[in-house]
C-alpha cells in the first residue's frame, strides 16, 4: 500500500509539473505567433457551395507583391482585396439553378476591359508581354455603385432569376464578361484587363480556362494570371 501511496504520488506531481511545462508552452507560442500571409495558386476555388465567399486578390500586400485568399479563410486578418470573384446560384427559366461566377472591384479599385481598347490584345502570350509601354491611351472605370444582387427578383427555387442576374452583372467592370473566352476552344483569345489599385500599381490580369482543365474536380475551379505593369 505504501508504495502504491508512493507511486501515486510521483504521479501526481509528475502530472502537476506537465500542467504548468504546458501553460509555460503555450504562452512563448502565443507571444511568437505573428501572422504571415500566404497566397493561395492557382487554380482557384470559386464553387457556390464550397466556397461561398469567394476569392480575394489584393495584389500588393505590405508593400510585396501580394495575392490571393479564401475570403471566408483568410491567412492574416489584415487581407483587404482590390478584386473578388465568386460563383452565386441562379435561376433559369427551367427553375433549374445555374452557376455565375463574377468579379467585383472594391469601392477604391479601377479598371478597364483592355482587350476593348485594343482588340489584337488578347490571349495568354500577348498578356505575358504586355508592358506599360505597350498600352493605348484609356480611361479607367469603376463598378456602379447601385450594384445589388440582394434587390433582384427571388424564382420559386429561392435564387434570383438568371436574367436579372445578368442584367445586373452589366453594371460591373469585369463581371462576368471574361468567362465566354474563358470557356471557349479558341486558343489565345482571352480578354486581357488593367486594374489600377489604391497604392497607384498597375496590374494585368486574364482569365484562361474556367472551368479549369488542371484543377482537382471537373467544375468549380478557375485559373487567372495577373502581373504588376508598374
Amino acid at each position: 500500500m505504501k508504495n502504491l501511496k508512493y507511486s501515486l504520488a510521483i504521479l501526481m506531481a509528475g502530472l502537476f509539473l506537465s500542467f504548468y511545462a504546458c501553460d509555460d508552452d503555450d504562452d512563448d507560442n502565443n507571444n511568437d505567433n505573428t501572422e504571415q500571409f500566404t497566397s493561395l495558386c492557382s487554380p482557384y476555388l470559386v464553387c457556390a457551395n464550397r466556397n461561398p465567399g469567394g476569392v480575394g486578390f489584393d495584389f500588393e500586400y505590405n508593400d510585396e507583391k501580394g495575392g490571393a485568399n479564401y475570403v471566408d479563410s483568410l491567412s492574416v486578418s489584415d487581407f483587404t482585396y482590390d478584386i473578388k470573384v465568386k460563383t452565386i446560384k441562379a435561376e433559369k427559366t427551367d427553375r433549374d439553378l445555374a452557376g455565375m461566377p463574377y468579379f467585383t472591384l472594391a469601392n477604391n479599385v479601377e479598371a478597364v476591359n483592355y482587350s476593348a481598347i485594343d482588340p489584337t490584345c488578347v490571349g495568354y502570350t500577348t498578356f505575358q508581354n504586355l508592358t506599360n509601354a505597350d498600352l493605348l491611351a484609356f480611361d479607367f472605370e469603376t463598378d456602379d455603385a447601385s450594384f445589388d444582387l440582394s434587390t433582384l427578383t427571388v424564382g420559386e427555387t429561392g435564387k434570383p432569376l438568371q436574367s436579372e442576374v445578368t442584367d445586373e452583372f452589366k453594371k460591373l467592370v469585369i463581371g462576368m464578361t471574361w468567362k465566354t473566352t474563358a470557356n471557349n476552344d479558341v486558343a489565345d483569345d482571352e480578354l486581357i484587363w488593367v486594374i489600377k489599385t489604391p497604392e497607384g500599381r498597375w496590374v494585368k490580369l486574364i482569365v484562361t480556362d474556367f472551368p479549369a482543365a488542371s484543377a482537382p474536380t471537373e467544375t468549380g475551379y478557375i485559373v487567372v494570371d495577373w502581373d504588376f505593369l508598374n
